[in-house]
């Protein structure tokens, strides 16, 4: 699964409905919207610790600052005069300690590579000798894929979201890469070079959906 497309997709079909049963007068969508928006950031950062389990600190930030909000805008809570000085201090902690600065970057050999951003970004190398493809997103934020140490296997796909953010792919010369999906508002530019390849050059299939951003293919 696409975390990053499924977040988006969820996102946009909750705001439809509540506007359909504000329309309907069942609801006010407003104050609806105002009462539960804190809940995206909940949901945000709990699928980032199931995308991404090596990197919980931003996700458990949002998670924690998520459900904080939500006790003040539902009125469990007066107040949330404590909840910025604990912003401060995990931010503090994270740049003491280097936690998260500069985005999140790691090398792997694995033949399948997954990789979640939201409101951050990530840098993935893969020194795979038979890379598949596997899943990258970034929702207002950003991935950086390096394959230029990588080797494809036949039938490689890489399957790629972007929504108010930016993804830019490495490879190598000598692969075919060929991009297919939509953008809406947003584009994606495959500048690798353009001579002429040989019949079993390498293929990669990308298959891309960029809403307000954009992703870029280059050696």
């Amino acid at each position: 699964m696409n975390w990053a497309r499924a977040f988006f997709g969820i996102l946009i079909v909750t705001v439809g409905t509540l506007l359909l049963l504000d329309q309907a007068g069942m609801l006010d969508a407003g104050n609806a919207i105002a009462t539960w928006w804190p809940v995206v950031l909940i949901g945000a950062g709990l699928i980032g610790l199931a995308a991404n389990r090596r990197h919980w600190l931003m996700p458990a930030i949002l998670t924690g600052a998520g459900a904080l909000i939500l006790l003040r805008t539902t009125g469990v809570v007066d107040s949330l005069s404590v909840l910025f000085p604990i912003i401060l201090i995990a931010i503090g902690i994270m740049v003491v300690f280097g936690w998260g600065v500069g985005g999140s970057g790691r090398a792997t050999s694995e033949d399948v590579i997954s990789s979640f951003n939201i409101f951050s970004g990530s840098e993935v190398a893969s020194h795979s000798r038979a890379f598949q493809g596997g899943r990258v997103g970034a929702v207002f934020g950003g991935a950086e894929i390096d394959l230029a140490d990588a080797e494809l296997a036949p039938g490689a796909v890489l399957d790629a979201f972007v929504a108010f953010g930016g993804i830019e792919i490495r490879v190598p010369q000598g692969w075919r890469v060929d991009i297919g999906g939509f953008p809406v508002f947003g584009g994606f530019e495959n500048v690798t070079a353009k001579e002429s390849l040989p019949p079993d050059a390498p293929q990669l299939q990308i298959d891309a959906s960029v809403l307000f951003g954009g992703l870029e293919v280059k050696h």
